[in-house]
């Protein structure tokens, strides 16, 4: 599981997000000149069905007391692994596939209105790990988002390279990902929230209250991979005939469950509490993890 921050360079659609994100939503929107009933345009973290429309007219009015240079909204991306996709299409439909394509219609809305369900718990993430007082859920947001069910081919691959493909050519494989357009402002046009401000357990008076700011990508992208594994229950080596292997797989599970929990729980002490060793702990505990 990869959860990506998309830097506003090179980024089609994104190379300019201090304005409106009509280009975006259209680069969002091309799946959608195929006729696919399941697609159905975007979603947010209420609604599985919004048109394009709804997102820029929600978007584009939303950032409220940003100066004209500021970034308006950010495009973030959810990409499980290809074991991953293959488990949860077996979850959700009892089928073991290799290509999307081998599912029938039916089939494959189900597989995206998970995917959907699994987005939704991604930005409840994305929200707390903030951590502000008044962010505690993807209810607090402004974001849509869109599964994708192919990648293509570009210049630079090495199959391109190598002549083994063509760029603009569909990847062989399973290919689902899901693409969110989120706003830089939370719904009340009160908190502005940057996720490419690094997070270093740096404090800040804001609002006459001192908070922590910045946004650690590493620490949301791990998130969401422990939710996966939870929700899905997901755990490649689990049930391996590898003693060694199995072993690691239950150890893993256990180690990444009390580092996110003590992580969080530790950041929380921190943005209520006013001791300097408190922050000078998670400082340490912050770069000697990695997170």
């Amino acid at each position: 599981m990869y959860c990506k921050v998309h830097r506003p360079v090179n980024t089609p659609g994104v190379s300019d997000n201090k304005g409106k994100c009509t280009q975006l939503v259209e680069y969002l929107s091309k799946e959608s000149q195929d006729v696919r009933p399941y697609y159905d345009n975007f979603f947010s973290q209420q609604k599985d069905f919004v048109t394009p429309r709804t997102v820029m007219h929600h978007i584009d009015n939303n950032h409220r007391t940003l100066k004209r240079n500021d970034d308006k909204f950010y495009m973030l991306s959810i990409n499980p692994s290809g074991e991953e996709q293959r488990h949860l299409i077996e979850k959700v439909t009892g089928k073991k596939v290799g290509e999307f394509s081998e599912l029938t219609a039916g089939e494959q809305e189900e597989v995206l209105a998970e995917l959907k369900k699994f987005s939704r718990g991604c930005m409840d993430e994305y929200a707390r790990n903030f951590y502000r007082e008044k962010i505690k859920s993807g209810d607090d947001l402004v974001w849509y988002g869109r599964v994708e069910t192919e990648r293509h081919y570009k210049g630079d691959d090495p199959e391109v390279e190598a002549g083994r493909a063509k760029a603009g050519d569909r990847k062989p494989g399973l290919q689902l990902h899901v693409h969110i357009i989120v706003s830089r402002m939370d719904k009340t046009q009160t908190v502005s929230l940057s996720p490419l401000s690094k997070s270093r357990g740096n404090r800040q008076i804001l609002d006459g209250k001192e908070v922590i700011v910045g946004f650690d990508r590493s620490q949301w992208s791990t998130r969401c991979a422990s939710c996966f594994n939870r929700q899905y229950d997901y755990f490649p080596y689990y049930h391996s005939q590898d003693e060694s292997l199995r072993k690691y797989s239950e150890n893993w599970q256990l180690r990444n469950e009390l580092k996110n929990q003590a992580v969080s729980q530790l950041k929380q002490e921190v943005l209520h509490g006013e001791l300097k060793e408190e922050r000078r702990l998670y400082t340490t505990l912050s770069v000697s993890t990695g997170s």
